[in-house]
C-alpha cells in the first residue's frame, strides 16, 4: 500500500505533532545496529515518586538507542526527551509515542492505535492495544472455553491485523504492550504455567501471519526457561479475584521484519528494584541492520 509519509520536522504542522531536534554526533551512532526497547510509563510515570525523572534514568542505564512508549502523552514524552538531549514523536489523541537518541527521519500514525518514526532506515512502531477483556484472566480466573477466549481477544485480533496492513513490508520494528500473552508461550510445554492452558492467541498470530518475528522468542527459543514475563512486576496478587496470584506472561513485544534486520540479542529489563517506574518490564532487542 502507499503508506503516507511525512519529513519529521514538518510532522508538527501537518500531523499536530511534536518532533523535538537532537544533534547526535557520527561517534555516538552505530550504523550498523539498532537497538530498540518498548517501555509502558504506567500512566506517564504518575504512579512512583518523581516518575519521570527515574523513567528518565532506567533509559540511560538501559543502553538503547529508540524507545517506544505507551501510557504517556505529549507533554511528558517531550520532558522525557527533553531530559536525555533525545528527538521524540508524539500524535495529538493516542498514548503511544517515540523518543530516539538517533535523528528522526520521517514519521507516520494510525489513528490513535500506533505512531511510527523512520530511523536509521528503519521504520520504529509503537503500539497499544486494547485493554479489555484481559485473555489470562478468562483462563486462569473465569475458567472460560476455549471458544469465549477466543472470542473476546477479537478486538485486539483486528487492531493487529490493521497495524501489519498498515505497517507494510518493512523493514519494520513493533514495539508495544499487547493486552496478550504470545502463542509461542502458552504451550503444551508450559501449559502447567497457565492454568492447564494452552492458547493460539489470535494478535500474536496476526503479526506472526503478517511476516512479524518475535524478537525475543527468537533470541530465546526455550517458552520454559526463558518465559520473559513482563507483566507483572508490581501486582504478585489480583484484588478483584479475591488476591488469587496475580498471572504473570510476556505481553509486551518487539516485533519485526524487513530487509536484513536480525535480532542479535533481546532480554526484558528492570522491574527489580523498589522504584521501578512500571508497572511492566521492558524489552529491549538489538538489531543488526
Amino acid at each position: 500500500m502507499n503508506r503516507r509519509v511525512i519529513p519529521a520536522l514538518a510532522a508538527a504542522f501537518a500531523l499536530s505533532a511534536a518532533v523535538s531536534v537532537a544533534t547526535v554526533s557520527a561517534a555516538e551512532a552505530d550504523d550498523q545496529t539498532l537497538t530498540v526497547m518498548s517501555l509502558n510509563t504506567w500512566h506517564g510515570g504518575s504512579q512512583v515518586p518523581d516518575g519521570v525523572n527515574t523513567t528518565v534514568q532506567e533509559i540511560k542505564g538501559s543502553g538503547t538507542e529508540v524507545v517506544a512508549l505507551q501510557e504517556t502523552d505529549k507533554a511528558v514524552t517531550k520532558q522525557i526527551a527533553e531530559k536525555l538531549g533525545w528527538e521524540h514523536y508524539t500524535q495529538s489523541g493516542s498514548d503511544v509515542d517515540i523518543i530516539s537518541s538517533q535523528p528522526i527521519e520521517k514519521v507516520d500514525s494510525l489513528s490513535d492505535l500506533a505512531v511510527a518514526a523512520k530511523i536509521k532506515g528503519v521504520w520504529v512502531y509503537s503500539i497499544h492495544l486494547g485493554y479489555t477483556k484481559y485473555g489470562p484472566y478468562n483462563a486462569c480466573f473465569d475458567k472460560d472455553s476455549y471458544d469465549t477466549i477466543y472470542a473476546d481477544e477479537a478486538e485486539r485480533k483486528e487492531q493487529a491485523e490493521k497495524i501489519v496492513k498498515w505497517a507494510g513490508s518493512g523493514p519494520s520494528v513493533i514495539a508495544g504492550d499487547l493486552n496478550s500473552p504470545s502463542h509461542l508461550d502458552w504451550t503444551e510445554k508450559t501449559k502447567a504455567k497457565h492454568c492447564d492452558s494452552v492458547v493460539e492467541w489470535p494478535a500474536t498470530k496476526a503479526f506472526a501471519n503478517g511476516g512479524f518475528g518475535d524478537s525475543y522468542r527468537e533470541v530465546n527459543p526455550d517458552e520454559a526457561a526463558s518465559p520473559g514475563d513482563t507483566w507483572s512486576p508490581k501486582n504478585a496478587t489480583n484484588s478483584d479475584y479475591g488476591n488469587k496470584p496475580e498471572p504473570q506472561d510476556r505481553i509486551d513485544f518487539i516485533l519485526y521484519k524487513g530487509g536484513s534486520l536480525d535480532a542479535t540479542s533481546s532480554k526484558v529489563y528492570g522491574g527489580e528494584k523498589e522504584n521501578w517506574p512500571s508497572d511492566h518490564r521492558a524489552v529491549i532487542t538489538q538489531f543488526t541492520l
